[in-house]
């Protein structure tokens, strides 16, 4: 467990890095860093909303889990929808859509089926990726205006 811990915390390090290197303009190979965070994000969405399958193929009651089934798989492609169609909103979208993910994991009692060490991983996921999508979307105002 304590691997699995070190590693997802690990993977919220590019979510404070990314916008500090935003901040600073530095440069990371050629791929503008924006866009990079961008992608971090949904990838890291997509894999969120994944750790839900194994929850729901646990669930007794076929026509909830056939719900959120879809709910699971709607995350990530609204995601990549949201960044072709309004990239100028894509950081507000992913905030809001790493929040209602945990909303969601709470609201169909999937939490529940979490230990206690990865309910905290969440916490902190969803309050450091919420927070940090906010920051990258003001960097990005200020540097465009």
């Amino acid at each position: 467990m304590k691997l699995i811990n070190t590693l997802g915390y690990a993977g919220l390090l590019p979510f404070a890095l990314l916008p500090l290197a935003y901040h600073l303009q530095w440069q990371v190979g050629s791929t503008p860093l924006l866009l990079l965070y961008q992608l971090y994000s949904a990838l890291i969405l997509g894999f969120m909303a994944g750790v839900l399958w194994p929850v729901l193929h646990q669930q007794q009651n076929p026509a909830k889990t056939s719900k959120l089934a879809v709910l699971a798989v709607s995350f990530p492609v609204i995601s990549i929808i949201g960044l072709a169609l309004t990239p100028g909103y894509f950081l507000l979208l992913q905030a809001l859509l790493f929040v209602l993910l945990r909303i969601t994991e709470f609201s169909s009692g999937i939490n529940q089926h979490y230990i206690k060490s990865y309910q905290g991983l969440r916490h902190a996921l969803t309050l450091v990726v919420t927070v940090s999508h906010l920051v990258m979307y003001v960097l990005l105002r200020l540097s465009v205006s």
